[in-house]
């Protein structure tokens, strides 16, 4: 099973309608009854139109239902289309379906569209405020407790036909939901000086450009046979077109007909109102089943929760659909359904669908999310094809990952597994599961984790946790821990009694007895329970670190050891080669003559993917304010062109980044690097570190990685509650099993 979002890359076909009495000949969302209900005109860094397209209609659904201001927000809608383009899953940067999850896919600024903000939205991945998670030149954060997200319950793509029979269906879209994203083939051959766009029919140029819909005027003349444009919001900046806005008409051969990319409506957006999602599906609508009625999804809870809501996307129209959540799925049946809902979603698109009956889930038990749809088939993840939006001839492949046991569809009176061996193992069903917390709910920090000299001072010195009954009963409450550890001090009420959406804080604070401590890693475990019913049980960790930390393994490299490397990373001295821009390599190590570095001979080279050189396993249990400290000597170009970058993991599969260039780099002496990485390495088995280079463009080159004296720093587990009951003295009375 995964949790979180999807994705996918496609171009659509939309479809203009009949006159319609309720629908004027012209609008705009920039003045209804002296009302604005579109956002401000943005600047597109690199090839990011299709983020900028998505948000604007996210953005002006926001403000035509008033949704931004109810929620407490300031000013205008103003969503991060970066975080989109960094984190959507298709790209380089990140795909959860792969491991490594780097190196696949599309090129980060370059492409994408309207199906892969969908399954980046679906997955919960965003989207997030601009404030949260807006960055170009480097990958924002990918989550944080303390964003703002919002999530589009429906999103409906339409097309508007050639004959334009449904093309009031989009103008009531727009009148309805607000801004509609849209695409076109943007060529000079196309617009006229006045910001006329017509692309005819019989134009072979593919769609290369996202742009939104923000009205229209029937007898607006342009190129066309016939009157009738579109008014477009576009992403240049307002020193382009009309103060950045233009005309498009009617009868283009891709705005409001290309099925995928034509025209797509954002629909009530709101803040998002779930905790989590189940899915298998991390890349959303890629293809369709379409001999296929009934499937479902099967899971398993990984924490006590409430199944709130399905999600699933229709191929079609006016589709009929039921959603049952069953307990069981046993000699091919599904049995004991717990709650069931049924009815006609008019759109095709994606449909959050809220339970008249919530589920309850605890964590280790299997569920299983039924759907059916009258018609149009069961779309469906996979492994697929991707065209570049941005008119690009090539083609990427986008791995995605599925496993038998994951999705099941029925043929005549037996489900089958769509996950076949050998013929189809990338394939998992469009179905999601959204649920809400329940119970006893902890909110604040992770924990506490503070630090200083022997003597003091430390910080921080306390955290606050919130203790909230969620639940529709009371329930009482114990907060313990720290009984050992006289250097902690607990304030608030530590037990008592929490009426429904009642709050508590509980405050630990390291006290004065902290200053007498000796150096080392102090460890005591805060235990919040609910006593009655246990829903929402959780611990946090406070930790002191005593001192510094001190180097517990270290590598000088005057041999090889052992590490391994792609492309043209090796081991060995380097010649003082490259420098074709920056500066050259070293020819000598920091101490001794061998390094590890990326090319010795010289530069690396153009348009490189990710290579990395990995260390073997290294033990950091025990030890605790983990650093990593090595030297570098090192030439890259900045960060919109060319990448290097050190990252940490504890498994070997999913990698932190802990340092990455963030402007050019021309070292011309050996640098000292010192990194904190003790949030991935703290009291872990298996630490691996990893030095990048890549991904370049095809531009300027540089010398590259060469690193040297490689230290891991850390203090030491000295005490806590993991030895208080007498493990260290050798009293083991009070243990079942007593040592010999």
């Amino acid at each position: 099973m995964k949790r979180s979002i999807i994705v996918s890359l496609v171009i659509l076909f939309s479809m203009p309608a009949a006159a319609d009495v309720s629908v004027p000949s012209s609008f705009d969302l920039r003045d209804v009854g002296g009302v604005d209900y579109v956002t401000s005109v943005k600047n597109q860094d690199g090839g990011t139109c299709w983020t900028h397209g998505a948000m604007a209609a996210m953005e002006g659904n926001l403000l035509i239902t008033g949704a931004w201001t109810a929620a407490g927000e300031s000013g205008e809608p103003n969503l991060a289309e970066y975080h989109l383009d960094w984190w959507n899953g298709f790209n380089q940067h990140n795909n959860d379906d792969v491991s490594p999850p780097t190196g696949t896919g599309l090129v980060v600024h370059e492409g994408g569209d309207y199906m892969v903000t969908s399954a980046y939205l679906s997955r919960l991945e965003g989207s997030v405020r601009d404030v949260d998670g807006q960055s170009f030149d480097n990958p924002p954060e990918r989550a944080n407790a303390a964003f703002h997200y919002y999530y589009p319950r429906d999103i409906a793509w339409y097309v508007a036909e050639t004959d334009l029979s449904a093309i009031n269906t989009i103008k009531s879209a727009v009148m309805d939901h607000g801004v509609v994203g849209t695409c076109m083939a943007y060529d000079g051959q196309f617009i006229d000086g006045s910001y006329n766009h017509y692309q005819p029919p019989s134009s072979a140029v593919d769609p290369n450009h996202a742009v939104s819909i923000v009205g229209w005027d029937d007898a607006h003349v342009t190129q066309a046979p016939q009157p009738g444009a579109w008014l477009v919001k576009n992403s240049w900046g307002t020193g382009w077109g009309y103060g950045g806005y233009f005309w498009i008409s009617y009868y283009d051969k891709y705005s409001c007909q290309h099925p995928e990319m034509g025209a797509v409506s954002f629909q009530n957006v709101e803040p998002l109102a779930y905790a989590g999602v189940y899915y298998h599906d991390y890349h959303g609508w890629r293809d369709t089943k379409t001999d296929v009625d009934e499937a479902f999804n099967a899971f398993v809870a990984d924490r006590d929760e409430l199944l709130q809501a399905v999600s699933f996307f229709t191929a079609a129209d006016n589709v009929v659909y039921t959603v049952t959540i069953y307990d069981l799925f046993e000699v091919n049946e599904l049995h004991y359904p717990l709650s069931t809902k049924s009815g006609t979603i008019g759109d095709r698109g994606f449909h959050t669908i809220d339970l008249d009956v919530p589920v309850s889930l605890t964590v280790g038990d299997d569920f299983f999310i039924y759907v059916s749809l009258s018609h149009g088939g069961h779309p469906f993840d996979k492994t697929s094809d991707v065209p570049v939006l941005l008119g690009a001839d090539s083609r990427v492949t986008v791995p995605s990952s599925a496993a038998s046991g994951q999705s099941f569809y029925r043929v005549g009176d037996a489900w089958r597994d769509l996950w076949v061996a050998g013929v189809e193992e990338t394939s998992n069903f469009c179905i999601k599961g959204l649920t809400v917390e329940t119970g006893m709910k902890v909110s604040g920090p992770e924990g506490l984790r503070a630090s200083g000299p022997v003597g003091g001072p430390f910080d921080p010195t306390s955290a606050v946790f919130t203790l909230t009954n969620l639940g529709a009963f009371s329930i009482d409450y114990e907060v313990a821990g720290g009984a050992s550890a006289s250097w902690l001090t607990l304030t608030g009420a530590t037990s008592g009694t929490l009426a429904p959406s009642a709050t508590t804080d509980i405050t630990v604070d390291i006290n004065s007895n902290a200053d007498s401590l000796g150096a080392g890693a102090w460890l005591a475990s805060l235990n919040f329970t609910n006593s009655t019913d246990h829903l929402g049980d959780t611990s946090r960790e406070i930790l002191l670190v005593v001192g510094d930390p001190e180097v517990q393994q270290s590598w000088d490299l005057d041999s090889d050891p052992g590490w391994t490397g792609d492309g043209q990373w090796a081991f060995g001295q380097p010649t003082g080669g490259g420098g074709d821009h920056g500066l050259p390599d070293p020819t000598s190590g920091f101490t001794g003559n061998t390094v590890f570095g990326y090319n010795l001979g010289g530069d690396y080279a153009n348009n490189i993917p990710e290579n990395h050189l990995t260390t073997t396993s290294i033990n950091c249990t025990q030890l605790y304010g983990v650093r990593l400290k090595f030297q570098r000597w090192l030439g890259v170009e900045g960060p919109g062109f060319d990448h290097a970058y050190v990252r940490v993991s504890n498994d070997g599969l999913s990698w932190a980044t802990v340092w990455q260039n963030d402007a050019e780099v021309a070292d011309s002496s050996w640098q000292e690097l010192d990194l904190d990485i003790g949030s991935i390495a703290d009291d872990q088995k298996t630490v691996y570190i990893r030095w990048t280079m890549g991904t370049t463009d095809g531009g300027w080159t540089y010398c590259g990685w060469n690193v040297d004296d490689v230290e891991v720093l850390g203090v030491p587990l000295r005490g806590g509650e993991l030895f208080s009951d007498g493990f260290e003295s050798g009293n083991t009375s009070g243990w079942s099993t007593p040592l010999p």
